[in-house]
């Protein structure tokens, strides 16, 4: 018979058989079974048979062990006494993974259309100028072109209402779709006058916040971002007075570490000499400022381009004319796109006329197509 004096808690049944285990074997099992690991486990002992027939208590206390009296009934002369103990364990959190890096963005190229000298398309042939704006709206995704800059000229005469109107029609399909950044040519303003008013009221360039303008529009600057590169767009019109320049002055310092660009009607002759405005422009705004890299011109006739050192060849700044109109024949609506590489710092350039589907205008294909290398 087992004792009945066996201390006892819920949780562990007791079979009567041939013999048993002492209490002190007992205790020092349990305290045994608790040290290890608070963990289900079954002790048999001396199990009749050699079988073992247990099932853990599926409800019991977190690290509490427990038992329960002993059956009333014994039959033998064996004891065999199952066991069971269970612990609630707190499972260990799994380790949060490090988070792979963002790649960086590679900075891709895009594209900026230029347009120069369309007096004459306005004058007697708006079905070229129409051209060339519809191309660029429906190639603009294709080029990742940004927007359109217009280096003046825009129409032939600026007291003639029709050339403003045959110059409005082609430039209103850009709107919503392409900005234009423009500045005022001699044909647009008048050659010694330099009267703004019809160049004003009709107000094509899409560069019309007062705080970047100067005298209305007659200058004005412009700020953008591509290929993780910040940029400065200054125009300067026709004649703009003498004070234009320390505006410009101004803008160009205020803003050191934008690449600046600039666009202006006169600058180079046919030949690649600067003009008047030209050497003022290179005295004043380029060679001082170390962060102006490029300049567009028209006005003159054909396509020229010019490469100024500065510190010693350390910097270098690249200025570009082109303007073919006069060619009433072969030179209609050449346009131009100039690819930004933002790794390689190129510029690509390249000529086309949507109007006669015509790359290069010249037969030496090096005027009209051609890279700039560390450009910006």
């Amino acid at each position: 018979m087992l004792s009945r004096d066996f201390p006892y808690r819920k949780g562990v049944s007791f079979c009567a058989g041939e013999r048993f285990m002492s209490r002190t074997k007992l205790a020092r099992f349990l305290w045994l079974t608790a040290f290890v690991g608070f963990c289900a486990l079954i002790v048999v002992c001396r199990p009749l048979d050699g079988a073992v027939s247990a099932s853990p208590s599926p409800t019991v206390p977190a690290l509490e062990t427990a038992f329960a009296p002993a059956s009333e009934s014994v039959a033998g002369d064996s004891v065999s006494i199952v066991i069971s103990a269970e612990a609630t364990l707190v499972p260990t959190a799994r380790p949060t993974p490090t988070p792979e890096p963002t790649p960086t963005p590679i900075p891709q190229p895009f594209c900026i259309a230029w347009i120069s000298d369309t007096q004459y398309y306005s004058y007697s042939k708006p079905a070229v100028f129409l051209s060339m704006t519809e191309w660029l709206v429906a190639n603009k995704d294709g080029y990742d072109i940004r927007f359109v800059v217009h280096t003046g000229d825009i129409v032939d005469n600026h007291t003639y209402d029709r050339h403003w109107e045959n110059a409005k029609a082609a430039i209103d399909v850009l709107a919503g779709e392409l900005p234009l950044y423009c500045v005022a040519g001699n044909h647009d303003v008048g050659t010694g006058a330099a009267d703004y008013s019809r160049y004003s009221q009709y107000d094509f360039c899409d560069q019309r916040d007062e705080a970047m303008q100067y005298e209305g529009g007659e200058c004005w600057y412009h700020t953008f971002t591509e290929g993780g590169t910040d940029f400065l767009l200054l125009g300067i019109g026709w004649q703009a007075d003498d004070d234009c320049i320390p505006w410009c002055e101004e803008v160009i310092s205020s803003h050191p570490d934008h690449v600046g660009i600039i666009i202006v009607h006169s600058f180079l002759s046919s030949g690649g000499k600067l003009s008047t405005n030209g050497e003022l422009i290179e005295q004043r705004l380029i060679a001082p400022y170390p962060s102006v890299r490029l300049l567009l011109c028209g006005h003159n006739d054909g396509s020229v381009r010019l490469r100024f050192e500065y510190e010693e060849g350390a910097r270098t700044v690249n200025a570009m004319m082109y303007n073919f109109q006069d060619d009433k024949q072969n030179g209609l609506g050449y346009l131009r796109l100039l690819v930004f590489d933002p790794l390689t710092r190129n510029i690509s350039v390249t000529t086309y006329s949507p109007y006669l589907d015509d790359y290069d205008y010249y037969q030496d294909e090096s005027r009209d197509t051609f890279v700039l290398t560390d450009a910006f």
